[in-house]
Parts: C-alpha cells; sequence; structure tokens
C-alpha cells in the first residue's frame, strides 16, 4: 500500500527534487513563527522576520515551487498547514504564533480551524480575502485578519492622495486612523460571534515574539 510519505515523496522527485531534498524536514523551533505560503507575500512576511530578528519555518504545498525555492536559497519546507502532523512537525507546541499568507478562503478556513484547535493560545494572523472573510476568520478563531481588498484600496489611497500633492504626514495618519476604523469594526463583529477581544497585529507580534 502507498502512503502519504511515498506520495510526498513521488511528488517532489516529479518536479526534481535531489535526494537530500527528499529527505529535508522542518525541526521545531521555540518562540518561532510558522509562515503558511510561500509565494510573493509569504515571502515579504519572511524577509521582514529575518530582517527583525524573529525566528520563523516557512511552508508550502506547492512541491515544484518548494524545490525551486530551496535550490535557490530559501529556507522553505514542503507540507501540507492543514494538515495537524505537518503543524506538529513545524513545532506549532512551542510556535508563538502562526501567519497565513495563502489566498485559498478554504484552505485558509481549514488551517486556522485545526491550529486554534491545537493551540487556543497562539497568535493566528492571516490573509483574508475582504472584510466578510476577516469576519469569518474571526469567528474561526484567527487572532487577526488582513482583508486584502481593504489595504491595497488603504495602500492606494495613500498613494493617490501624496501623489496629489499633500502633505505625507497627515495622509498617513489618516489612513492609519482608517484601518484602525475598519479593523475596529472587524473586531465588534467577532466579539458579537462571541469571541474575545482580538489584539492587533502591531502590538501584539512585537510582545509576543520578545517573550
Amino acid at each position: 500500500m502507498v502512503g502519504p510519505g511515498d506520495l510526498l515523496v513521488a511528488r517532489l522527485r516529479a518536479a526534481g527534487a535531489t535526494p537530500s531534498e527528499l529527505l529535508m524536514r522542518p525541526t521545531g523551533r521555540q518562540r518561532h513563527a510558522i509562515v503558511v505560503g510561500y509565494g510573493r507575500v509569504g515571502k515579504m512576511v519572511c524577509a521582514l522576520m529575518k530582517e527583525h530578528g524573529i525566528p520563523y519555518i516557512a511552508a508550502d504545498f506547492d512541491a515544484s515551487t518548494v524545490t525551486r525555492d530551496r535550490r535557490d536559497g530559501h529556507d522553505v519546507f514542503y507540507g501540507d498547514a492543514a494538515d495537524p502532523k505537518f503543524l506538529e512537525i513545524c513545532g506549532l507546541a512551542d510556535a508563538a504564533g502562526v501567519i497565513i499568507t495563502i489566498h485559498t478562503h478554504q484552505l485558509i478556513d481549514d488551517i486556522v480551524e485545526h491550529v486554534r484547535a491545537m493551540r487556543p493560545d497562539v497568535l493566528i494572523v492571516s490573509r483574508a480575502r475582504d472584510a466578510d472573510h476577516a469576519r469569518h476568520l474571526y469567528r474561526l478563531g484567527a487572532t487577526d485578519a488582513v482583508p486584502e481588498a481593504i489595504e491595497a484600496s488603504l495602500q492606494l489611497s495613500e498613494a493617490a492622495l501624496v501623489g496629489l500633492g499633500l502633505a505625507t504626514g497627515p495622509v498617513i495618519a489618516s489612513i492609519h486612523e482608517k484601518r484602525d476604523e475598519i479593523r475596529r469594526g472587524l473586531q465588534q463583529a467577532a466579539r458579537a460571534a462571541g469571541l474575545q477581544e482580538i489584539r492587533s497585529v502591531r502590538a501584539k507580534t512585537r510582545a509576543i515574539f520578545r517573550k
């Protein structure tokens, strides 16, 4: 009978992985972050964590891109973050947070649910499609959700206002105020669903990783 491990190896071999890469597995690191997804968003998140000295384990479910990225020197591992066994391998028991950067709606939901079931106390910051999806993720147990449609509109507004001649300082302040206003609305929706206070990404991430 062919087991999950055999299928994983077969997929990696089909993607052109070398024998040494087939044996690569993430090892747990205390107080680290687990970054799910190593596309453009995931790479940026990891780069900033590295810049700020935050240890992390990056994982992606695309065997071919993981193989290519590892050959290019990236420290990323192949695995399904919706699989509790893989989360254990990534050291979820000792992790400070899980950062979900993928864009597939159902997979995000599955990962949030599994992570929250295994670690009721861990920070979960997830990418969300829009405000409705963010509210849904809060109900599933996400600590914080970042709606990409809203964030894109805020960045676009900032660039437009500055480009039209307004002073950068007041524009940035107004964008931050609008972002906080939106977050408060999402938090209220989460509390209405019976959740406790949602911690913000900016304040909570620093506090957790400095413990």
